[in-house]
């Protein structure tokens, strides 16, 4: 496993393309599971005017067990994903703002409120 500074991020592929329905009973699932802060997702549009998921980033809280919070997400994705997955532990997420989203007012300044 990578050695970072600061919180990993865990990142889960399935290797078909997800439904929203089922993707969000997934996501309700994982937010569950303790130390899960938060998780978000990679969507891809489709013609019907939904989207399908083709990734899903788990946020874990500082205190989190990286081994013993996969451990819990393999059982609930050997359940869900029956065509398979991949999970890989890295920094998936901005850990602070970079200077082009200051430039494109995706931040807010602080002095604004």
């Amino acid at each position: 496993m990578p050695t970072f500074t600061g919180k990993p991020d865990i990142e889960i592929m399935p290797e078909r393309l997800m439904d929203r329905k089922k993707a969000d009973e997934l996501i309700a699932i994982i937010k569950g599971i303790d130390y899960v802060s938060d998780v978000d997702t990679r969507k891809h549009k489709f013609v019907g005017g939904g989207y399908l998921v083709g990734r899903f980033i788990v946020i874990l809280s500082e205190e989190a067990e990286v081994e013993k919070v996969i451990e819990k997400l393999r059982s609930v994705c050997d359940k869900t994903m029956p065509h398979g997955y991949y999970v890989r532990v890295g920094r998936f997420v901005k850990p602070r703002p970079t200077v082009s989203d200051y430039l494109r007012g995706t931040v807010r300044n602080k002095k604004e409120g």
